[in-house]
C-alpha cells in the first residue's frame, strides 16, 4: 500500500498512526468488495433472506420496540444483513459509523436506523447498468468519511486551473485515486482508473446521494 502510505504521508498523519489508518482503508476496501460480490447473481438466495431479515427489522422499529430488543434482534441479524446495514447507517448519518453508535433511545437515533432500513431495501432492488457498481460508490464514501476523521476538513478536488500541472491532485485526490486503483477500480469503460475518472466518480456519487458538494481548487 505504498501509494496509499505517500497518501497519508500528504495528510500530515502522524506516523504512529499511519497504520491506523491503513487498516481502516483497507477494512473499506473489503466491505467495498463484499457488497459487490453479494450483488451478484450467485447469492440471490442470500439476498431474500437479508430482504426478509430488513423487512422484520423494520417492522419492529416502526412498532416502537425498545432499544435492548431491538439491539438483540440485531445481533442475531445474518453478517450480510448486518453489513449492508451498517453501510446504509454510515451514509444516511453521513459520518463513520455503525449500528453500535445509534443511541436508539433518542427519536432522531431512530429515524436514522429507519431511513437506513429503508436504504438497504432499496439497494437490494437496484440492477446495475452501465455505471459503478454499488460497492465501488460505497467505497468513495468511506475514503470521503475517513479522509474527514483524519483531517477534519471537507474534501477538495482539483479545479483544473491553467495555473496548476495538468496531474496536480489535492491531498483528496491523492488519497481517492491511490485507494481506487489498490482496490483495482476501473473505469466504466473497463479501462484503468485515472484522475479525471476518480474526480467524475467521486461527483456522481455525492450527487446521486444528494450529498454536500466538495469545494474546488
Amino acid at each position: 500500500m505504498s501509494s496509499i502510505h505517500a497518501a497519508l504521508v500528504r495528510l500530515n498523519v502522524a506516523p504512529k498512526k499511519i497504520g491506523f489508518w491503513e487498516v481502516q482503508l483497507e477494512k473499506a476496501i473489503k466491505r467495498a468488495e463484499f457488497l459487490d460480490d453479494f450483488d451478484a447473481e450467485q447469492v440471490s438466495k442470500e439476498k431474500q433472506v437479508t430482504r426478509s431479515e430488513l423487512s422484520n427489522f423494520e417492522r419492529a422499529v416502526r412498532a416502537g420496540t425498545r432499544a435492548s430488543i431491538l439491539q438483540k434482534r440485531f445481533a442475531s441479524l445474518s453478517n450480510p444483513t448486518i453489513d449492508i446495514l451498517n453501510s446504509q447507517i454510515a451514509m444516511t448519518k453521513k459520518e463513520h459509523a455503525n449500528f453500535a453508535d445509534l443511541s436508539l433511545d433518542v427519536l432522531a437515533e431512530r429515524n436514522v436506523l429507519h431511513e437506513a432500513l429503508k436504504r438497504s431495501k432499496a439497494c437490494l432492488n437496484n440492477k446495475r447498468g452501465a455505471e459503478h457498481s454499488a460497492g465501488t460508490h460505497e467505497l468513495v464514501f468511506s475514503l470521503t468519511a475517513i479522509y474527514k476523521q483524519i483531517t477534519e476538513k471537507e474534501p477538495t478536488l482539483s479545479s483544473g486551473a491553467a495555473t496548476l500541472p495538468e496531474d496536480y491532485k489535492t491531498p483528496f485526490e491523492d488519497l481517492l485515486l491511490a485507494a481506487l486503483k489498490h482496490a483495482n477500480v476501473e473505469a466504466i469503460a473497463g479501462n484503468p482508473i485515472t484522475l479525471s475518472g476518480a474526480r467524475d466518480l467521486f461527483r456522481r456519487t455525492f450527487s446521486r446521494k444528494s450529498y454536500h458538494k466538495p469545494m474546488t481548487r
